[in-house]
C-alpha cells in the first residue's frame, strides 16, 4: 500500500463490489511517530523484524496449517512469539477490569457534575 507523502493517506485498492478502484485511508496513529507505540507493540515489531531478517534467503514452499505457503512466511510465523502477553501486553481479563474501573470513574465524575 503506497502512502502519499504530501497527505499521509494510504492508497489501497477498493473492494470488488465498489465502483472506486482506489480508495484513500487514514494512516494508523503511529504513522511517522514511533513514540506513539506502546512497549509491547515495539517488542512485537522487533520480534517480527528479527524473524524476517533471520529467514532471509529461505526459498520454496512449505505446508503450514493445511495450506502451501512460502517457506519464508512459515519460518517467520513459527519464530515470532504469539498469544496473549507474548510481548508483555495486558491479558483480556486485565484489560476488561481496567475498562470497568475507568467506566465507574467516568460515571462518578458525571454524577458529581449534576
Amino acid at each position: 500500500m503506497p502512502v502519499s507523502p504530501e497527505t499521509g493517506l494510504i492508497v489501497a485498492r477498493g473492494p470488488p463490489w465498489s465502483r472506486r478502484k482506489w480508495i484513500q485511508k487514514a494512516p494508523p496513529a503511529w504513522y511517522r511517530n514511533a513514540d506513539a507505540l506502546s512497549v509491547p507493540q515495539k517488542k512485537a515489531c522487533v520480534a517480527l523484524g528479527e524473524a524476517a531478517h533471520a529467514a532471509y534467503g529461505t526459498m520454496g514452499k512449505t505446508p503450514y496449517k493445511g495450506i502451501s505457503m512460502p517457506a519464508v512466511a512459515v519460518k517467520v510465523a513459527i519464530t515470532v512469539p504469539k498469544g496473549e502477553g507474548a510481548h508483555g501486553g495486558k491479558s483480556k481479563e486485565k484489560r476488561r477490569s481496567d475498562a470497568h474501573t475507568a467506566a465507574r470513574a467516568s460515571l462518578d465524575a458525571l454524577k458529581a457534575s449534576i
